[in-house]
């Protein structure tokens, strides 16, 4: 009995060894998918600590939810958790403001992979972590003091939503299509010179 036992121990020493010898050498390889996020989110908090810098006056918010009138949220809501994949394209501030506000839902998973290019972002997230981002953004456009915050969330709500939107007017469930793109890039139409 005590011969076995030495051997249960062994392994149970030697295979937890093997696990923490793979994971340093995964994070070795692969590094840390957050770090560049948890940098980002640093220097975005220490540029709002900055001497000279003045606080925005807080204004009154509203109560009431951004939801147009009429429309049920959880409809929205469900077809959000639908979404099995979905790209989000926007600059990385952006991403860094989405991921600030929506990452303290317990359904917003930071993906692994943040694809850049130039300042732009490219993330692919689950349906769960679209219906995080929504509810945190309608709350944050809704009881954020400072008015900046609460206009950038509530143009990121009105984009998530009117995508989300879009599928429940005409849904497709094959698997034959490409991933929901919800794209954060708002430019003027160019005008062409036709004289």
């Amino acid at each position: 009995m005590n011969a076995q036992q030495h051997v249960i121990d062994q392994a149970r020493q030697d295979a937890s060894t093997t696990i923490t010898h793979g994971f340093a050498e995964i994070r070795r390889t692969v590094g840390d998918p957050l770090a560049d996020i948890r940098h980002e989110l640093a220097t975005v908090k220490n540029s709002m600590s900055e001497p000279g810098r003045q606080p925005a006056q807080p204004t009154p918010v509203q109560a009431a939810s951004s939801q147009p009138e009429g429309k049920d949220p959880s409809k929205l809501l469900k077809a959000a958790a639908g979404i099995s994949a979905a790209e989000l394209q926007m600059h990385r501030d952006t991403w860094a403001f989405l991921v600030e506000h929506a990452a303290g839902d317990r359904h917003f998973h930071v993906p692994g992979a943040v694809d850049e290019d130039d300042g732009f972002v490219t993330v692919c997230v689950s349906g769960p972590s679209i219906v995080a981002a929504i509810t945190s953004l309608d709350r944050v456009s809704r009881t954020e003091p400072d008015p900046v915050t609460r206009a950038i969330a509530g143009h990121l709500h009105q984009r998530f939503t009117e995508t989300v939107d879009e599928i429940i007017r005409d849904p497709h469930r094959d698997g034959d299509v490409e991933h929901v793109e919800i794209v954060i890039d708002d430019r003027a139409n160019r005008v062409d010179d036709e004289h």
